[in-house]
């Protein structure tokens, strides 16, 4: 029953984006922010849901929480390999992904991208 629970939680696109983008890897909201063009406080309202029906959990750094995909969440493969495959073929979801691989460009060659903690790295 658990997989209804998750379904229902994914029901809306921003739910859906986030997960989209979680399953990638681990981001800060300023990240998911960035990456999607949603207002951080629509992401934040998103993320405690998802973490209400435990599908994401968080983890914090600092001032910074980082939002990951719960491992009870993963376990279900056959909702995550849909994810995957509409992943490819919803155009929000394709430029969602497309943003996310430029981003984590830019943070591989260790400069930090969210502009609210820029300066944090100076």
């Amino acid at each position: 029953m658990k997989s209804l629970v998750f379904l229902k939680s994914i029901s809306n696109n921003t739910k859906l984006r986030l997960v989209s983008l979680l399953l990638e890897n681990e981001l800060c909201v300023c990240e998911l922010e960035e990456i999607t063009g949603i207002r951080q406080v629509n992401i934040s309202k998103n993320l405690i849901s998802l973490k209400d029906a435990g599908i994401v959990g968080v983890r914090r750094e600092k001032q910074r929480a980082f939002y990951f995909l719960t491992e009870e969440f993963k376990k279900n493969k056959f909702l995550v390999d849909h994810i995957v495959e509409i992943k490819m073929k919803e155009a929000m979801l394709i430029k969602d992904h497309q943003v996310f691989l430029k981003h984590e460009e830019i943070k591989d060659q260790n400069v930090y991208v969210c502009n609210v903690f820029k300066n944090e790295v100076s």
